[in-house]
């Protein structure tokens, strides 16, 4: 199972470096899960997973083995779960959600927001410590 979701993780960030994203990964220690995070967070996270998360932790994409169709939950920001053999509408989603926040922030804030996001988060213990970055140089934002 393990190799399955390292073979979506990487299939997905790969597909998102392309298109220009900063991505930092995260394999969890003591279960087969992953994390991708997307512009230093500005555009959210992915969880990738054979099993279903802790409710206090909530991630806007959720994609894996567990999930059995599309759905959408509300809760404070709406969270979004794909099967794994969706990867190409989960892509789409981040896309469009993307070009959302460039439009309302412009390209230089949302750049802005990704450096503050860094900056403020560079120190943290766990997944800021511990991800491994992956750097895209496309629309959303050359990290620089």
């Amino acid at each position: 199972m393990k190799s399955e979701l390292a073979g979506l993780a990487d299939s997905i960030a790969k597909r998102l470096i392309e298109e220009g994203f900063t991505v930092q990964r995260y394999n969890a220690y003591t279960t087969n899960s992953i994390y991708l995070k997307l512009d230093y967070g500005v555009c959210n996270s992915i969880r990738i997973s054979d099993h279903p998360g802790k409710k206090h932790l909530k991630y806007r994409y959720n994609i894996g083995t567990f999930v059995t169709g599309y759905r959408e939950e509300k809760d404070r920001y709406p969270r979004l779960y794909y099967q794994a053999g969706k990867t190409r509408n989960l892509v789409r989603r981040i896309l469009r959600d993307r070009e959302d926040k460039l439009a309302r922030y412009g390209p230089d804030g949302y750049r802005r927001l990704m450096q503050k996001n860094r900056q403020d988060n560079a120190g943290s213990r766990g997944f800021w410590q511990e991800a491994v970055l992956l750097l895209g140089e496309g629309k959303g934002g050359k990290d620089g």
